[in-house]
């Protein structure tokens, strides 16, 4: 049997044994801020004194089914007590996933290497392009991203990374700036241009600005262009619909691969089972993690295409693997995920609870004073909050404010450098659960506003 801690006996062992990324010890000990959780059940958390709580981060994108699904449960039971762990690549559950993420990825992704996380799938991505390159002969080893962008925490993936502020936080210095084999451009944030345009008619110029960078660096020196269909961690910034279609060509004009960051994205979170298909876009690599098990065990996935394949003919791939890559449960559990995402069509109820959730939100924010712009697509949508809306001033604390009183209020949610707020539950929301959370950031809103005021 598990041994229980009461409330206090939690507080104790924070302050004594555990270190929690992102925070001094010495902060949550003053403030005991956060409830902890001990349950979940669809899309709520239940916390150590019994209150529910909207989940309204799913863990970070993650818990797209929402939480203690039965049939992914049972399956991670089901293959624990046939086969605990073997070696990568030699147990049914993990061939049977790579087989099915290869059915249900866009065109010919047909080639899959499992892994842990968001973070390993984007390293193996990029160590992918570049030994592409090499195995063919040629010289391409440059990797191009997005300012904004948020690709994981690991040395080549923080690389990429293109939230400076957040690299700093976690690595002591801003690394993206320091690693000189990356470059990146201006992302498709529209609300505040880099270029200081106006959509439509800057002609979308964030994307050209790829095909400027590979005339001044030469497009013979870059391996791919890593993009992230929604701008994850940088509250649900979504692009312009010309513009992968814009970034894929260019990318083919000048001989680049096109890696699709779909780790936040990927099955079901913009409506679409994957993001790229809302602009019939097809990456040559793509990567994926959180949803794909819905966050019940550690999996990710890299898919690449046929072309890529090719290139490692009679030759391994860049990739040494991690003790538990291909872990049978966790593979058995992303099976029974995306059955249930597949059969229950969740990435059509994204769609429709997300269009009403978000004309809910437009209404808030033509209402209030210090919602700047609601963002996003699907359930993969956030508002950003600004001192004032005509100089658009990252508002900072009152996001603090609005997330706190938020979870006052029964709404778990977070805020996102500067002033953004992810607003992104689990698929299986309804509208009617959809309407309590807005009304309770309608409340949380208008009570910050009145603080502001006085």
């Amino acid at each position: 049997m598990p041994v229980e801690l009461s409330t206090e006996e939690m507080w104790e062992a924070i302050e004594k044994n555990c270190c929690i990324p992102g925070y001094p010890t010495e902060y949550i000990m003053k403030r005991k801020h956060w409830p902890i959780y001990v349950e979940g059940h669809g899309i709520y958390l239940t916390d150590t004194e019994g209150r529910d709580y909207i989940d309204a981060t799913s863990g970070f994108m993650c818990v797209t089914l929402g939480h203690g699904n039965k049939k992914v449960i049972e399956a991670i039971k089901e293959q624990l007590d046939k086969l605990q762990y073997v070696l990568p690549g030699r147990n049914a559950a993990s061939i049977k996933l790579c087989q099915r993420v290869a059915e249900v990825t866009p065109g010919d992704l047909n080639h899959v290497l499992l892994g842990l996380c968001g973070s390993d799938a984007n390293e193996e991505a990029l160590s992918l392009a570049r030994q592409y390159f090499k195995n063919r002969g040629k010289p391409n080893s440059i990797i191009v991203s997005q300012w904004h962008s948020y690709h994981g925490q690991t040395l080549d993936a923080a690389s990429i990374t293109g939230v400076s502020g957040a690299m700093k936080a976690i690595h002591g210095r801003d690394v993206a700036s320091t690693n000189h084999g990356v470059y990146h451009i201006a992302a498709p944030y529209c609300y505040r241009c880099d270029y200081g345009l106006e959509y439509p008619s800057c002609g979308i110029q964030c994307a050209k600005a790829l095909d400027v960078l590979a005339g001044n660096v030469g497009a013979e020196n870059i391996a791919a262009f890593v993009g992230e269909p929604v701008l994850g961690s940088y509250g649900s910034v979504s692009p312009p619909p010309e513009y992968y279609p814009m970034i894929r060509q260019i990318c083919d004009d000048h001989g680049f691969l096109l890696i699709m960051d779909e780790v936040m994205t990927g099955w079901g979170r913009t409506g679409e089972v994957f993001a790229c298909n809302h602009w019939n876009v097809v990456p040559d690599i793509m990567t994926t993690a959180k949803g794909i098990s819905s966050a019940y065990l550690p999996v990710s996935a890299v898919a690449f295409r046929d072309h890529v394949n090719d290139a490692f003919r009679g030759q391994a791939f860049p990739y040494g693997g991690h003790t538990h890559s291909s872990y049978p449960p966790g593979a058995a559990g992303a099976l029974a995920a995306i059955d249930v995402l597949m059969e229950e069509r969740l990435w059509e109820n994204a769609a429709k609870v997300g269009a009403h959730l978000k004309d809910r939100l437009e209404r808030i924010r033509e209402e209030s004073e210090i919602v700047g712009a609601v963002h996003g697509m699907g359930l993969h949508l956030g508002l950003e909050i600004v001192e004032d809306k005509a100089r658009k001033k990252p508002g900072r604390r009152l996001a603090a404010a609005i997330v706190a009183k938020c979870e006052e209020k029964g709404v778990l949610t977070m805020r996102e450098e500067p002033s953004l707020i992810p607003i992104v539950p689990p698929l299986i929301i309804t509208a009617k659960e959809a309407d309590r959370l807005c009304d309770v950031f309608s409340e949380a809103i208008k009570e910050t506003e009145a603080a502001k005021r006085k």
